[in-house]
């Protein structure tokens, strides 16, 4: 081939790209379809899979009961604004992002989508039967963009505030791994000790002549426990799942789910940043609902039920009820300065009056997205230095407990 391509004319090489050689087209169709998405066409409602065979079902039911996540939803909305705000038809642009999505369960949900859209849907009626995909907020603006005609608009919002949610989760759960990871290695390692080590120990002083009244305190304390994981651990394990359930139908009752999320609230430095995160998701997703051109008590009423706590569910639907009665939202939040500040209460009072309720919100949003992120990186500084110390101390009394009856074995031999 270069020596054809050498031999063209200068007319001819206006189509060759320098450098090009056959030696490259092995490797170059071994990644032309690398990238390449396997599309599935199932589309639920339409697709039977009775007489398929059992690896092809139980890989049905594994893909249809996995979840989609957030960054997932909002790539699709993101990617679906670009496209319809380029003029592609909904229908379309749904058909191609489902060929390249990397989820299978949300490639099977817009294939769905796209079907029930060419058989008279609508993108928000057809969202509305994948109740464990797309919450009602998301629902509500899609909706609220079909019937203004601004999909578009509305779809970047919402995959804007679906951004905005993911990056909110991801630090949660940053703050929360570390001292969750340090407590279970620390369990980890304390386990180990006393099912391995110290029974050995324990031989090692018993052959030595070394009675337990001898002990040391930190190492009688050490081999009781290690008597009760050993010689009960059934009964650790018992009593803890009795616990835990004896737990679960208290949290699942009426009341006990109630003084539950109040006692998460209460909570020290947590409850505070759980009564901001849900003040920021109550004003964030009624300023975007309002914003996308819904009424107010459909947007309070959407609002409420994506927020998890009971009481804020509770009061919201009493917020609900005075609106509808025509009172203000901000008159009916300001009794319950616990719940929602005075600051906000202010703010959305403001946001009334100069009818901008949509555009208050939103402000009040970005600010607590800011004081939730710098609470974050404070509980975060505070965490790590009681981490250490208390790993400091478990090691230390650890070693207390193991090293000082082996020291006074060395001075009675010694003497």
């Amino acid at each position: 081939m270069e020596n054809n391509i050498k031999n063209q004319s200068a007319s001819d090489t206006d189509f060759v790209v320098s450098g090009a050689s056959e030696g490259g087209y092995e490797i170059l169709n071994q990644v032309r379809n690398s990238g390449a998405f396997v599309s599935d066409s199932v589309v639920y409602g339409v697709y039977n899979n009775e007489n398929a065979g059992l690896s092809v079902r139980l890989n049905d039911f594994f893909i249809d009961r996995s979840s989609v996540g957030l960054k997932d939803k909002s790539y699709f909305f993101h990617m679906l604004a670009v496209m319809v705000d380029a003029g592609i038809p909904v229908v379309s642009a749904i058909k191609s992002l489902s060929a390249r999505t990397e989820n299978p369960r949300l490639g099977r949900v817009l294939n769905t989508l796209a079907y029930n859209c060419e058989h008279g849907s609508t993108l928000a009626d057809s969202m509305s039967r994948f109740e464990t995909v797309f919450e009602d907020s998301e629902i509500g603006i899609v909706r609220a963009g079909e019937e203004t005609g601004k999909l578009n608009t509305m779809l970047f919002k919402l995959s804007s505030q679906l951004d905005k949610n993911h990056d909110l989760s991801l630090k949660l759960w940053g703050a929360a791994v570390y001292p969750i990871a340090v407590v279970c290695v620390l369990l980890i390692v304390a386990v180990g000790m006393l099912v391995w080590v110290f029974p050995t120990l324990m031989n090692l002083l018993t052959q030595s002549g070394v009675t337990e009244d001898k002990l040391p305190l930190a190492t009688m304390i050490l081999l009781n426990l290690q008597r009760a994981v050993t010689g009960y651990w059934w009964g650790i394990l018992a009593g803890g799942l009795i616990l835990y359930g004896l737990f679960t139908i208290y949290v699942g009752s009426d009341y006990g789910s109630y003084r539950w999320d109040y006692f998460k609230l209460k909570f020290p430095i947590i409850g505070g940043l759980l009564r901001k995160l849900y003040v920021l998701r109550f004003v964030g997703l009624v300023g975007l609902l309002i914003e996308a051109g819904l009424p107010v008590i459909r947007a309070i009423a959407i609002t409420g039920g994506a927020i998890s706590n009971k009481l804020y569910k509770l009061k919201i639907q009493e917020v609900m009820v005075a609106v509808r009665d025509g009172r203000r939202i901000s008159d009916s939040l300001g009794d319950s300065d616990f719940l929602f500040p005075a600051e906000v209460v202010q703010m959305l009072n403001v946001g009334e009056a100069s009818a901008s309720l949509g555009k208050v919100a939103e402000k009040i949003a970005d600010q607590y997205q800011r004081e939730i992120d710098n609470g974050l990186k404070k509980i975060s500084s505070v965490f790590e230095p009681v981490m250490i110390l208390f790993v400091g101390l478990f090691v230390a009394l650890l070693a207390l407990a193991i090293m000082a009856p082996i020291f006074n074995l060395s001075n009675v031999v010694g003497s």
